[in-house]
């Protein structure tokens, strides 16, 4: 393992080989060049991702990593912390809305404690937890440096449990009440931005409380003063655990050449932090929805990612994630079923 430090983190490179024979056999099947738009595109991507063109995309697992924030206790959400845990809990019953989608995606999911502020536990919970939730980013940092690189292990180690147990597609989610606080901290300082310029509604709270959590932002990079050059240095002090968890995930999804969905604006913050440690990691992930949250358009420009649709969902869990996969099962069908071309002797003459 490495430390994880800014552009340090060395990927291979995307299989173009893969990527170009994939473009072909696009342009090949029965219809007009490109009609299928970016399904199309998407089908080039998992090629030079996967380095074949007999894509592997049946086996889908959604690791959801779940901590408390305790920034909350600034009163920055609308709902209560203890809804983490709750919803933890919901969610391996089946009965959450990325857990109701995962049914009918044919996608397994994982839930995984990496820093959930209870003692409460369930039936196949992931006990990974760092501590009882982070500390107030208001007054100080978010967590210790050690922490922090802890996370990322836990995240790598989990995606790369799943990829050898045969995952072939991984999608990221997250429970923890006040994380778009913390994601939009984290925004904040990976673009070097002010808090007015990131800060969105979360749990869709009042315009009092917008302002009041703007200001808790503010406090937090000021209080902190995050080093931008540094992705450790910005989850530590700005951070939550499960961010790391992510880039753990995003770190071994790419080094093992398997597709990661991203979901809405927590997975973008995380796959900042991600790209200043390893700048290639933004060919291995693959976007899904378009988050409301503020920052996310400065943060999907900065990931050079354009998400595939727009339900303006705002839920998190995974729910955008896990609402592609079934465009993955479609595109492996139309790879498998499709007439060609040259099946039916036509050429097309632009």
């Amino acid at each position: 393992m490495q430390t994880f430090q800014a552009n340090t983190y060395h990927l291979p490179p995307l299989a173009s080989e893969s990527a170009q024979a994939m473009r072909q056999i696009v342009n090949g099947l029965a219809k007009p060049i490109a009609s299928l738009g970016r399904l199309e595109e998407l089908a080039i991507r998992l090629a030079g991702i996967e380095a074949t063109t007999s894509l592997r995309l049946r086996q889908k697992t959604l690791l959801v990593f779940a901590a408390d924030h305790g920034v909350t206790v600034e009163h920055v959400s609308a709902t209560p912390k203890k809804v983490t845990i709750v919803q933890a809990g919901n969610m391996l019953a089946g009965h959450t809305a990325v857990a109701a989608l995962a049914i009918a995606a044919h996608c397994q999911v994982q839930v995984i404690d990496i820093g959930i502020d209870s003692q409460r536990t369930f039936p196949k919970l992931i006990n990974a937890k760092i501590a009882y939730g982070t500390q107030n980013i208001a007054q100080g940092p978010a967590m210790t440096r050690e922490q922090a690189l802890k996370s990322i292990k836990i995240g790598y180690a989990t995606a790369l449990a799943a990829i050898n147990n045969g995952s072939e597609v991984l999608a990221v989610g997250e429970l923890g009440v006040g994380n778009t606080t913390t994601a939009s901290a984290v925004v904040a300082a990976c673009l070097q931005c002010t808090a007015a310029e990131v800060v969105g509604r979360g749990s869709n709270i009042s315009d009092a409380k917008l302002a009041h959590k703007i200001s808790i932002v503010q406090q937090a990079l000021t209080r902190n003063q995050p080093d931008s050059t540094d992705p450790i240095d910005i989850l530590a002090k700005v951070g939550g655990f499960e961010f790391g968890g992510k880039v753990g995930a995003m770190l071994a999804a790419a080094e093992h050449h398997t597709p990661l969905i991203l979901d809405g604006f927590i997975s973008y913050a995380a796959a900042l932090l991600a790209q200043k440690i390893a700048p290639t990691i933004t060919d291995y992930l693959v976007p899904s929805h378009v988050s409301h949250e503020k920052g996310s358009q400065r943060a999907l420009q900065q990931l050079g990612l354009e998400p595939y649709f727009d339900l303006q969902l705002c839920v998190g869990e995974g729910t955008g994630a896990v609402m592609l996969m079934p465009w993955l099962d479609e595109l492996a069908a139309i790879l498998t079923h499709m007439n060609t071309l040259a099946d039916m002797a036509i050429v097309y003459k632009k």
